[in-house]
């Protein structure tokens, strides 16, 4: 499946930084994939502060389910924090 052919956020193509894949009901799904903070970013240009455009975010994207299709979004976070510093 090609860009054009997958589900993404109306406003957010900016954001875009490529596909993630992963194993959905036994079959390999492709999805856009978004940066979180330069969505974020995007809504603060538009007048939010950094609260609201996250709260947007939390609630009317991602709480915004459209399918098994539904875009996934990256949030940025140091290999530490993810792994409890245990490496």
């Amino acid at each position: 499946m090609n860009e054009d052919e997958m589900l993404k956020w109306d406003g957010f193509d900016d954001a875009i930084i490529g596909t993630a894949q992963s194993w959905t009901g036994g079959a390999l799904i492709e999805r856009l994939c978004y940066d979180g903070e330069k969505m974020t970013g995007m809504l603060e240009e538009q007048g939010m502060d950094r609260v609201e455009a996250e709260e947007y975010i939390q609630f009317n994207v991602i709480g915004g389910y459209i399918g098994e299709m539904t875009p996934v979004i990256m949030w940025k976070a140091l290999k530490e924090e993810l792994l409890g510093g245990s490496q």
